[in-house]
């Protein structure tokens, strides 16, 4: 089954800081990753269809699960009615405590903005 990284190149997945994280515990770190085509989805359920949630599986253990234990990772993807951003397709790791050099690498030396105007 191919993967979110084998439907694309590099520049067309982004992972980025959520901006405006949840009020979690301050050692979870809430990323947002980002792409460029569309995640599959079953239109009557608005959710993942099984194709779907296997390649952000796929996509999460070759990405962070290589670096982190599997009980420090989450990931979720909002349905469309809940989604705050529709432009751009998207989901949502959670990290728990991850080495912030392995945060920065990831990432890209991204800042999130929550910290820039605190």
């Amino acid at each position: 089954m191919l993967g979110l990284a084998d439907n694309c190149c590099s520049e067309d997945i982004k992972i980025l800081f959520n901006d405006w994280p949840y009020g979690l515990d301050t050692r979870i770190k809430h990323l947002v990753v980002w792409v460029k085509f569309e995640l599959e989805e079953d239109p009557e359920t608005d959710d993942l269809t099984t194709r779907g949630r296997q390649q952000i599986n796929d996509y999460v253990k070759d990405t962070f699960l290589c670096h982190m234990k599997s009980e420090n990772v989450v990931w979720f993807k909002n349905w469309k009615s809940l989604k705050s951003v529709h432009a751009v397709e998207h989901f949502h790791v959670l990290l728990f405590d991850p080495d912030q050099r392995f945060l920065e690498a990831v990432t890209g030396n991204d800042v999130p903005l929550v910290e820039q105007v605190l």
